[in-house]
């Protein structure tokens, strides 16, 4: 062999060295417990999806009729709730896996083993559960962790428990032993590292735990992971079919002990709470049919009969419309010309609230017709919301009502698509389903003007089809306040920070006198009822009570051509979102049976003022109850306090010193809030389902 050979193999042979050296360098810095965990990822998956595919097959009635691709797409949007349940699994075991000795591996692996044992079980409990209720896990598994006795007894007899045991033996064996073949191929015992591989190290491990954070969270979206995200299709099976029961009932859990209600849950025994409440929302005309599963369930008894074809209904909320800067309402200073003009028809009430100071609240309490309670600010966001509702949709969809809601932004915000398709909302306009819009907030979407034009683009067609029901939730009076250039009309000048806001409330005001003149020249506008309200106000100085009510009082409108009477009616009657449901019932003629937490407000017996129950978002969990001209403020531990107040120009409040008053005020504030708290988390909500 010449030498110019040997030193061909010498090189060959270096390079072979110094690529097994390079090799082995990575794997000992990508730490073998980020390959092991890894690894347990994949199978932690894989037993969720056979799970989901046993729950897909012991329910494969419900599935009938499902598309096999939409069912295949379950699992797909399945694997987001599974990842982020394996991550919050991971995350803390890993850290034990570096952190803790060698020596601790073995006890670490069999603890981790039981949990997933025990997550193994409950999804298999999980497939009977939903089979009963149609529900994956939720708030009510505690209800019956309350009474093992009972519940024990009824699974014994009624399910087929030795065939689940059998089966929970199997995953967990083959979980187990994968979990041990994974442990012995790749967990091998360490070495020394100097110190700049030690550095290098501990970098990979902080890469990789942001990497299963951004898994926990669902990814990079700028919302973290929420039930609601399952709702991907038409198909309620298909929805809930993708969601994990682990997910849930941990969601569950949380929310329910995170709440801060237990100063409401005992102020006092709850039949006491509920016969105060039904005082309150009972009026003389209706029919009481409570029972235990319906506790507030009644009925209009006297209504008068509405000829001709169903009325339509149209809902419009506009973002931060409040009452302060509204002609109709008394403003010097009006920036709702538009609305000012509309309100000379029609029946508009001047002290009307918000239930809350959040557009999410805004949006549950007008179409799902249920209060802000302490500890669900953002209910469509919990569990607890995955229940039948009593609002206007629920019954408006079993009347046979078409569904539709536009709104400027995206409906995953506030998970809004996903609570309002389970309350017969079929179809949902948002961001990108406008066509050649004239302005687009890159922050909100499209404008306000190019949703009204939608709107009545699609009210034309469904009046077509029979009686339809419209929400309209509006964008631009919302910060930043971008707004198309030029303006349509003569820009407001305040030369201070205000002048964004000011133009943008013109905005929407001026969007919304031209919806109407297109609805005005259309067929269905004479046989529609119309209610226009604020999602929430805004903070005005001065401030006007210790609950700064300002940031709640919007105007509350009424409009029909047909229904109500053709010339402009002002009511000073406290009014609340919640009050819009049964009050549309009542224009419309409809006697269906409801469960709404406020009342016809066109039906009231003389001389009653009124009330409303609002909370803002944040703070010290307050609550106020209005009545009239007085508010009573609630925060727990601390003492009630009661203002006499004034929506004039300029406002004015002053705190009242009647205990008596203050005592009755109170009991009312807290029945209310405990009833609805105690009815909610119970499921109790809801509307007897239509036969």
């Amino acid at each position: 062999m010449t030498p110019h050979h040997y030193i061909k193999d010498d090189i060959t042979m270096t390079t072979n060295k110094s690529t097994h050296q390079q090799t082995g360098l990575l794997q000992r810095l990508l730490l073998p417990e980020i390959r092991f965990v890894a690894g347990v990822y994949l199978f932690l998956i894989l037993i969720f999806a056979a799970l989901r595919g046993m729950l897909l097959l012991r329910n494969s009635l419900q599935a009938t009729g499902i598309e096999p691709g939409v069912l295949a797409k379950s699992f797909l949007v399945g694997m987001r709730f599974d990842i982020a349940i394996s991550s919050y699994l991971l995350i803390p075991f890993f850290l034990c896996l570096v952190l803790f000795p060698l020596q601790w591996r073995k006890a670490l692996l069999s603890a981790f083993c039981v949990i997933v044992g025990f997550f193994i079980f409950s999804g298999l409990a999980e497939i009977e559960f939903y089979r009963e209720l149609e529900m994956r896990f939720n708030t009510l598994v505690f209800e019956y962790l309350s009474h093992p006795k009972i519940v024990a007894g009824m699974v014994w007899e009624g399910y087929p428990v030795f065939r689940y045991l059998l089966i929970w033996v199997l995953l967990f064996v083959v979980f187990s032993a994968g979990l041990r073949w994974l442990s012995r191929k790749v967990l091998q015992p360490g070495r020394g590292y100097g110190a700049s591989a030690l550095l290098t190290r501990a970098l990979i491990s902080i890469v990789f735990i942001a990497i299963m954070v951004i898994g926990a969270r669902g990814g990079l979206a700028n919302t973290p992971l929420r039930w609601g995200d399952a709702f991907f299709s038409e198909d309620a099976f298909a929805n809930n079919l993708a969601l994990n029961g682990v997910y849930t009932l941990g969601r569950s859990a949380l929310d329910k002990l995170t709440g801060g209600q237990q100063f409401w849950l005992k102020a006092m025994p709850p039949e006491e709470a509920l016969q105060t409440t039904k005082s309150m929302l009972v009026e003389p005309q209706e029919k009481d049919l409570s029972s235990v599963e319906f506790p507030l369930l009644r009925q209009e008894t006297n209504l008068a009969p509405v000829a001709g074809p169903p009325v339509n209904v149209v809902l419009i909320l506009i973002e931060s419309f409040s009452g302060r800067h509204i002609g109709a309402l008394g403003a010097p200073f009006s920036r709702t010309p538009d609305f000012d003009a509309l309100s000379r028809d029609g029946v508009l009430f001047d002290h009307a609230f918000s239930n809350g100071t959040h557009t999410h609240q805004g949006v549950f309490a007008s179409l799902a017709g249920f209060p802000n309670l302490p500890g669900y600010e953002y209910l469509m966001k919990t569990m607890e919301a995955k229940q039948a509702f009593s609002g206007i949709t629920n019954v408006l969809e079993s009347k046979g009502y078409d569904m539709v809601f536009l709104y400027n932004g995206l409906f995953s915000w506030d998970n809004k698509e996903g609570f309002f398709r389970q309350h017969g909302i079929n179809r949902f306009i948002g961001r990108y389903d406008y066509v050649n819009p004239t302005f687009v907030d890159p922050v909100w979407g499209v404008s306000d003007y190019d949703v009204f034009m939608r709107a009545n683009d699609e009210f034309r067609s469904l009046a077509e089809k029979g009686p339809f029901f419209g929400a309209i939730l509006t964008l631009t009076n919302h910060s930043p306040f971008n707004l198309p250039d030029p303006l349509p009309f003569d820009k407001i000048q305040t030369g201070d920070s205000f002048e964004g806001r000011a133009n943008s409330m013109r905005y929407a005001d001026w969007a919304l006198g031209e919806f109407f003149k297109k609805a005005r020249q259309e067929k269905y506008f004479a046989n529609t009822l119309f209610v226009v309200t604020g999602d929430h106000g805004f903070g005005t100085a001065p401030a006007i009570t210790g609950m700064q009510l300002d940031r709640f009082h919007v105007p509350l409108f009424f409009y029909s051509p047909e229904r109500l009477l053709p010339h402009g009616e002002r009511r000073s009657t406290v009014a609340s979102q919640v009050d819009i449901g049964p009050t549309v019932l009542g224009l419309i003629g409809s006697n269906a049976p409801h469960q709404a937490w406020g009342r016809n407000l066109l039906a009231i017996p003389p001389g009653d003022q009124g009330f409303a129950v609002v909370k803002p978002s944040g703070g010290k969990e307050e609550v106020a109850l209005i009545e009239g001209n007085l508010l009573l403020m609630r925060t727990p531990k601390e003492k009630p306090v009661l203002y006499r107040y004034s929506l004039g120009f300029p406002p004015t409040s002053e705190r009242v010193d009647d205990s008596q008053k203050i005592k009755e005020m109170d009991h009312r504030l807290k029945a209310y809030v405990e009833t609805g708290l105690l009815n909610l988390r119970a499921r109790r909500i809801g509307i007897p389902k239509q036969t």
